[in-house]
């Protein structure tokens, strides 16, 4: 028979016996002096001095004849002599039991990982002061800061506590150069313990997405409130019912090409395959909208011609825009879609109208064409060549349907970091305060093709983006096996929480995370007699089933650099300012149910 002891376990009990055995011995002795200095304090306390008998075998003697305590200490009170010998006893074997039962409590259980993962010393650079040292290296406006003075916004993104066999718990946060993954289920506390604590404790701008409602109305207000700047809320399929203030023109500041290009793909990224496959439809109807795209942008037009030209296989107004503007292989390019043999040239015009499809829904639409189209004043048009250099908020929120704004919403994302990349470069390297972007659904809601790449220098420019997904095969969905490969490799910073179903990732972390040694302590019986031997055996620190079964609002951290550890997730409800944070979320939510409200009656009087 076998039992596991566990990590870091004890000696066997044969291998214990001579220790047994010597601690015998010497208790004699032990109890002895304990008597014999009792005895002399005993004489200090009555005026005696420090007096009686040498300590040794005449000692011994003279306690264990028939007048014992007496006979050593005849001017002293022989029950006082035992007081004193009783606290003296109680005084050392007292922290002794103490430290003993405490150990044993402690003490890990044979399949707890806990003491072969990270402690804090492990993850010194997550932790103060090292954390400090770092921000202070990375923001020049902090350098002046006294040492200490540094608030948990300052430092990085907070990611929760760690959790370690001995010692209490330590806040960990990611610096400001790292960048971040995570990938947890749903109901996991993605957004409750990782999205909103994130965003109300930056320091700069930031852009956040997501396909529900919670995210905004928890942190919308509180963001006004602590940076006394904008917030802006795109909000095109009314998840929090926002009323439109502002517009965003995808079309303003393209005038080349390339540029072009980037903006066509992320509608096309809508209609490509699982794992990102780029097949011929989907790469001539990019091609297609590039050039359509390009013509609308150099020509002062708006989106709605470029639905309309999409329509219209034939019209080569586009065309003759692009010649004007001297983009002469663009015009040829599209003349040649336009004269392509019927078939083919009606597959791609379909793939693009499908891309482009949220083009045709009125409700989309005002949020991306100018206001004079609609006769509306006084809307702003938000300034994403700035956006970073402020302390503003832009949500950007999205969700299934045939309306569905989510390459808009990729498109803005995608242009405002570009745009914070020229300014950091602009300004030395790196944006002071650093931009925050948090990508909750991203597979859903912001697919933005080239991710992984961007994740590889977004760190050394003071951008500092969260992107959230549900599994890792929602990734693989959205920019293949090498592009998931790429964007979590590239992540300096990688949670995994709760609900992990996919077999091969959980056996691949369980492999990342490490074997360590446990013991096995093995009993045999034969010849009348019990054997017990300790051996040991190497198996995996979490097994993949155990990385399965984490609980929620607990997660995996692989930080770059640093041995796995557990972290016990930090949810705003749990936070100090909670009351104040959950009374202003109560807030928003009422006034979206009265928006809610309101916006159902005047459906029901339109109809």
């Amino acid at each position: 028979m076998t039992t596991a002891i566990g990590p870091r376990a004890g000696l066997p009990r044969e291998a214990t016996t001579p220790f047994a055995v010597l601690a015998l011995c010497w208790m004699p002795v032990g109890v002895v002096a304990l008597i014999w200095v009792g005895g002399h304090t005993a004489s200090l306390l009555t005026g005696h001095g420090w007096s009686g008998p040498e300590f040794g075998w005449d000692f011994v003697r003279v306690v264990v004849s028939p007048d014992g305590i007496h006979a050593a200490w005849p001017r002293t009170p022989s029950a006082l002599v035992w007081i004193c010998t009783g606290l003296l006893a109680a005084t050392l074997i007292g922290p002794a039991a103490f430290l003993a039962v405490r150990w044993l409590h402690h003490r890990p259980a044979a399949d707890d990982p806990l003491p072969s993962l990270a402690t804090a010393r492990d993850l010194r650079a997550l932790t103060a002061p090292e954390s400090e040292h770092r921000a202070r290296r990375l923001r020049t406006s902090l350098a002046d800061r006294p040492k200490g003075q540094l608030a948990g916004r300052d430092v990085g993104v907070p990611l929760g506590t760690l959790r370690q066999h001995r010692g209490g718990p330590v806040e960990l946060r990611a610096s400001w150069e790292d960048v971040l993954l995570a990938v947890m289920a749903p109901r996991a506390g993605k957004t409750t313990a990782l999205a909103v604590p994130a965003i109300l404790d930056a320091p700069g701008a930031v852009v956040a997405t997501s396909n529900k409602a919670d995210l905004c109305t928890t942190t919308s207000t509180l963001r006004a409130e602590q940076t006394g700047e904008q917030v802006w809320v795109f909000d095109p399929q009314q998840i929090v019912y926002a009323d439109r203030t502002w517009w965003w023109n995808p079309l303003r500041d393209v005038t080349t090409v390339e540029e072009a290009h980037r903006l066509a793909g992320h509608f096309v990224q809508e209609v490509r395959g699982d794992r990102g496959s780029r097949d011929f439809w989907s790469s001539a109807a990019h091609d297609l909208l590039t050039g359509l795209l390009l013509a609308a942008a150099t020509s002062g037009r708006n989106l709605t011609e470029v639905y309309d030209w999409l329509n219209d296989p034939v019209l080569v107004t586009p065309v003759e825009l692009l010649r004007t503007a001297g983009h002469n292989a663009a015009a040829a390019s599209l003349l040649g879609r336009m004269h392509g043999a019927p078939e083919t040239r009606d597959g791609v015009y379909e793939t693009a109208r499908t891309a482009a499809q949220c083009l045709r829904d009125d409700a989309t639409m005002a949020w991306v064409t100018p206001p004079a189209l609609r006769d509306e004043r006084d809307l702003d048009e938000i300034d994403a060549a700035g956006f970073a250099l402020t302390r503003q908020t832009l949500y950007l929120l999205s969700k299934d349907g045939a309306g569905a704004a989510a390459p808009l919403v990729a498109a803005l994302t995608d242009r405002i970091m570009r745009q914070a990349t020229r300014a950091a470069e602009r300004r030395g390297g790196r944006l002071d305060p650093p931009l925050l972007v948090v990508l909750d659904e991203a597979a859903n809601v912001c697919r933005i093709a080239d991710l992984p790449e961007l994740y590889s220098h977004f760190g050394s420019r003071g951008i500092t983006p969260l992107t959230i997904l549900q599994s890792y095969k929602q990734g693989v969905r959205v920019w293949g096996e090498h592009g998931m490969d790429a964007l979590w490799s590239a992540a300096t910073i990688k949670l995994i929480g709760a609900g992990m179903d996919d077999a091969r990732l959980a056996e691949d972390l369980s492999r990342l995370v490490g074997d360590h040694d446990v013991a096995i302590r093995s009993h045999s019986y034969g010849d009348r007699r019990t054997n017990e031997s300790v051996s040991i055996r190497r198996q995996r620190i979490l097994a993949a089933e155990g990385i399965r079964a984490l609980p929620r609002v607990t997660a995996l951290l692989l930080a770059t650099g640093c041995r796995p550890a557990l972290l016990t997730l930090s949810p705003w409800f749990e936070a100090i300012n909670a009351p104040a944070i959950s009374a202003v979320a109560q807030d928003s939510k009422a006034l979206l149910t009265r928006r809610s409200a309101g916006g159902a009656a005047a459906t029901e009087d339109d109809s």
